[in-house]
């Protein structure tokens, strides 16, 4: 991931979560904020209701994986945590990434002229 950050403390997940533009789709929730920096943030998270570890992380590695191909195309200056619902457990590669890009089109992060 070129032009992104993760986020790493719990006091920018706790800001986002509370103070951030949220939308949800089938399978991951998106929360959104500005950071009036000339990168991205990014975080990942995935809560133990999706499922035991192996599956967890699994989960992980595919919205990460969606992350960085859609990556390029997305605005800078933003800080984003991306959570898996409980659905997204044992869902294909595709069937998470059309929904990530669909969320994040629909907030108006991706650049449609790339």
């Amino acid at each position: 991931m070129k032009n992104t950050q993760p986020i790493k403390l719990n006091r920018d997940f706790r800001r986002l979560y509370r103070s951030g533009k949220s939308e949800a789709g089938g399978f991951v929730v998106v929360y959104l904020r500005p950071n009036n920096r000339t990168y991205n943030r990014v975080g990942f998270t995935v809560g133990k209701s999706v499922g035991k570890a192996v599956v967890r992380n699994r989960t992980k590695r595919l919205m990460r994986e969606s992350y960085r191909l859609v990556e390029d195309r997305l605005l800078v200056g933003y800080d984003m945590i991306i959570v898996a619902r409980n659905r997204a457990a044992g869902q294909s590669y595709e069937r998470i990434s059309k929904d990530m890009r669909f969320v994040l089109h629909t907030l108006g992060v991706i650049n449609n002229n790339c």
